[in-house]
């Protein structure tokens, strides 16, 4: 099985629903990797050369988020923004060529409402488009990014989704594995 890193950037997985029931359906993986952005960086402070480091042993890449006024929390702009200029243009340019990307995020919101006619006026993979873009510069095969939306609601009804979320990122996980080995 592939070498898999998840990083985690919810601001507060404790308080979250969605979020940490992905991850926990995620840790039952053998391979998998969970890196907690705000509980290893509290202070913002990303230690840029371990986390390239850390890239670099995994095969498949999960970022996974949720969806904060059209973008990324704080903590993961912050990561994003200490690892990607030595990956792009240098030293360790090219080290993530040909491993997989998967952005996977929950939205509040309703599927239609990520509608050219829906209120926010634009798709998921339009929002996303940034972090597929960078996952291209970086060489990397990026794959459909993975939504789940209507994150918020009754626990039991929320655990479900997110179980059902889970299940099919391991799912695009194991597909990528099988390429590997044809």
């Amino acid at each position: 099985m592939a070498r898999i890193i998840i990083v985690s950037g919810h601001p507060s997985i404790e308080k979250s629903l969605a979020n940490k029931s992905i991850l926990k359906s995620m840790r039952e993986m053998d391979t998998v990797n969970i890196v907690d952005l705000i509980q290893e960086y509290p202070d913002f402070q990303i230690d840029a050369e371990a986390e390239i480091s850390r890239l670099k042993e995994a095969d498949l890449i999960v970022i996974q988020f949720p969806f904060h006024w059209y973008g990324v929390p704080a903590i993961l702009k912050m990561w994003i923004d200490s690892i990607t200029t030595p990956m792009v243009y240098g030293k360790q340019k090219g080290i993530l060529k040909g491993k997989s990307l998967i952005i996977s995020t929950t939205t509040g919101g309703p599927a239609e409402s990520y509608s050219a006619t829906g209120y926010n006026k634009h798709t998921m993979k339009e929002f996303l488009l940034p972090l597929l873009k960078l996952g291209d510069s970086l060489g990397m095969n990026v794959l459909e990014p993975v939504v789940m939306h209507s994150a918020s609601g009754d626990s039991d009804s929320v655990n479900y989704k997110a179980q059902k979320h889970a299940r099919f990122i391991i799912e695009q996980i194991e597909k990528e594995h099988e390429k590997v080995l044809e």
